[in-house]
């Protein structure tokens, strides 16, 4: 018989994605307190009753960078999932420099983000992102994510569909979409390999979540130059093996 672990990281392998509760409900707390104070909304799922359909994007830049000043953001932002990122990523770890902000006002057709993979875009396949809603997230107010069954058929029928666009590519597919419903205190992690995205806003609430990326120090780079340790990320935790081989100083040895 499995034990828990061995069962999560064959469902994990086997989906690219799981949700969890949040393992420090405290400082999701307490980001969720900072963006209530920063957009003066005491309730964030009735945002769009305060604040002007034109004025969001100025707001969420506002309240991003509040939630980025936060003391140690980091190392509190990986407390949310901290056993299991370690278990699936091992003990030496990177985080994006920047935590990231969306907010999925009702009708908001600029908060649409089409069907993609992080891995496409030039994110590292070995990254882990973890997601996190500060509101309830259900039906199209939550982001959609493919299997990754569904994900490999749909890179089979990425170049046949490119000229269609990747609209019709998810409209082939919608039915295969995984909507998925979190109540607050529970989080997302998922592959970037996945493809996903959101869809208009069709309900009565607001959805607003936070998310960043994590990945182990020594896998492979991205593609992509910029999104490489010590700039895109910056490191978070290291094992004492890690520590000790990093200062060691070959300059004594003698041949």
């Amino acid at each position: 018989m499995k034990n828990k672990l061995e069962q999560f990281f064959e469902d994990f392998l086997k989906n690219g994605f799981a949700i969890l509760d949040v393992e420090n409900p405290l400082f999701l707390d307490k980001i969720r307190t900072q963006l209530k104070k920063q957009l003066k909304c005491n309730d964030l799922e009735t945002l769009h009753k305060s604040i002007k359909y034109s004025e969001i994007n100025n707001e969420r830049i506002k309240s991003y960078r509040a939630l980025n000043n936060l003391d140690d953001w980091e190392s509190k932002y990986f407390s949310l999932a901290s056993e299991k990122l370690v278990s699936l990523l091992g003990p030496d770890i990177s985080i994006q420099s920047k935590l990231n902000l969306s907010i999925q006002m009702p009708n908001d057709s600029s908060s649409i983000l089409d069907l993609h993979t992080d891995a496409l875009s030039g994110q590292s396949v070995f990254e882990i992102v973890l997601w996190v809603p500060l509101t309830r997230a259900f039906d199209s107010n939550a982001m959609y994510i493919f299997s990754r069954e569904k994900t490999n058929e749909i890179l089979d029928n990425l170049l046949e569909s490119e000229k269609k666009g990747m609209q019709h590519l998810f409209n082939e597919y919608k039915k295969d979409a995984n909507f998925l419903e979190l109540k607050y205190g529970q989080c997302l992690i998922f592959s970037p390999t996945l493809f996903h995205g959101n869809i208009l806003n069709n309900t009565d609430i607001t959805r607003v979540s936070v998310n960043c990326r994590f990945k182990n120090v020594f896998s492979h780079e991205a593609k992509n130059g910029e999104r490489r340790l010590g700039s895109f990320y910056r490191v978070l935790t290291l094992s004492p093996v890690t520590k000790l081989g990093l200062s060691y100083r070959d300059d004594l040895i003698k041949f």
